[in-house]
């Protein structure tokens, strides 16, 4: 018990430093920028055909492969600084111990990755709000543009994704795209943080992690590539339903989740109690 609520005050310490933290305010900024640039052509189409669309459209932010890398970008700008070492923690080493105090900061990745996908999961009904209709199907918006060339015809920067409308009701589309987006942040935010960690330098966890974002858009349309491409599992487009393509099923997406992230969280554990501190200027 002790040992738990050491780690959840060095955990919420990272969160109460959110509100001057200008990184935070700049991240959320640019999320809304996206969200309203990516979403704007959708709400367009059904001004012009004089619908309203439903407020399913999260699931489809990630299915172009450069989307994918502009939206979760902002999320290696929120981790850059793993391990969090500033002026101030090495007194909070010193009280709670190190143990603890990693327990913490991984818990502190963990948490705010999904913060960080309900948010941007909330944006893209609050940004167009006035323009939705609440339904739990997939409305005629995104039904049109999922099974016609209607996306192809209005020049639609977002792909709505058919085969995601056709396996998938609209929670559930939602559930698996937050659950799975989340994993994919947890593995970004851990790889910054081990790689930082070892290396005692801010620079390499991002290069390690943007190498991930970059293999995803390099990789489309080779199915067999994606079982190497943790970034890719985020999108639920890219795994096998019926067990008839090279791309990973859901027990693999899982399994390899579950592997990568338990493995660097020991490796953390690990590498923070040998680790020396030192102190970085803020970024």
């Amino acid at each position: 018990m002790k040992l738990f609520n050491q780690a959840r005050c060095v955990c919420f310490q990272n969160f109460r430093k959110w509100g001057a933290n200008y990184r935070v305010w700049m991240i959320a900024i640019i999320l809304i920028l996206l969200t309203h640039y990516f979403t704007k052509e959708i709400i367009d189409f059904s001004r012009e055909i004089d619908m309203k669309v439903s407020p399913w459209i999260f699931p489809f932010l990630f299915s172009q492969k450069y989307t994918k890398l502009l939206f979760l970008f902002p999320l290696l700008l929120l981790f850059c600084d793993a391990p969090f070492i500033d002026e101030n923690q090495p007194y909070v080493i010193a009280r709670s111990g190190r143990v603890p105090w990693s327990i913490g900061q991984i818990s502190y990745i963990v948490i705010s990755s999904a913060f960080y996908f309900v948010f941007l999961f909330i944006l893209t009904i609050g940004i167009n709000l006035f323009h939705m209709h609440f339904t739990l199907e997939w409305g005629k918006v995104l039904g049109t543009l999922a099974n016609t060339n209607a996306a192809q015809v209005v020049g639609l920067k977002m792909f709505i994704s058919g085969s995601i409308t056709h396996y998938f009701s609209p929670l559930q589309a939602i559930w698996f795209s937050f659950l799975l987006s989340w994993l994919a942040g947890v593995f970004l935010g851990l790889l910054i943080y081990v790689v930082n960690s070892l290396s005692n330098t801010r620079i390499l966890g991002v290069l390690a992690a943007s190498f991930f974002l970059v293999l995803d858009a390099t990789i489309i349309g080779r199915d067999y590539l994606y079982r190497f491409s943790p970034v890719s599992w985020s999108s639920i487009e890219r795994i096998d339903i019926e067990g008839t393509t090279q791309m990973p099923s859901i027990t693999y997406v899982y399994i390899g989740f579950a592997v990568l992230i338990i493995g660097m969280i020991i490796s953390a554990i690990i590498v923070n109690r040998k680790q020396t501190i030192n102190v970085l200027p803020p970024i």
